[in-house]
């Protein structure tokens, strides 16, 4: 099993690993407190280039792919193809979310939804 895929389809069950700036004044900050965390793909965003392409020549070429994911606990976001991991034995944890005790209450992950 390697630590990324090519190209992840809607349905597709990843692990997110939040790769940006963390902080609580970050603008994505509700996904860095969901890093570590199963994801379902929920869509694709568009492929920029001409050709299909690699991870590695879309990472080269400043062009990742995007994904529209969605949290067990409902909430809906953004994340770029190299957040999006086949297994959680990939986490490192330079990227661990802060302790739940930082995380304010209005941005805290919910419960899963059925």
């Amino acid at each position: 099993m390697t630590m990324h895929k090519e190209k992840w389809t809607p349905g597709e069950r990843a692990y997110f690993e939040y790769h940006c700036y963390q902080a609580h004044d970050s603008a994505d900050a509700s996904l860095w407190y969901r890093s570590h965390q199963p994801v379902t793909v929920v869509d694709v965003g568009e492929d920029p280039n001409d050709e299909p392409t690699t991870m590695a020549e879309r990472a080269e070429s400043g062009d990742p792919l995007t994904y529209h994911i969605k949290f067990t606990d409902g909430y809906e976001g953004a994340a770029f193809e190299d957040e999006l991991l086949t297994s959680p034995r990939y986490f490192e944890r330079l990227w661990n979310p802060p302790p739940a005790s930082e995380i304010p209450d209005c941005h805290k992950p919910k419960e899963p939804t059925p």
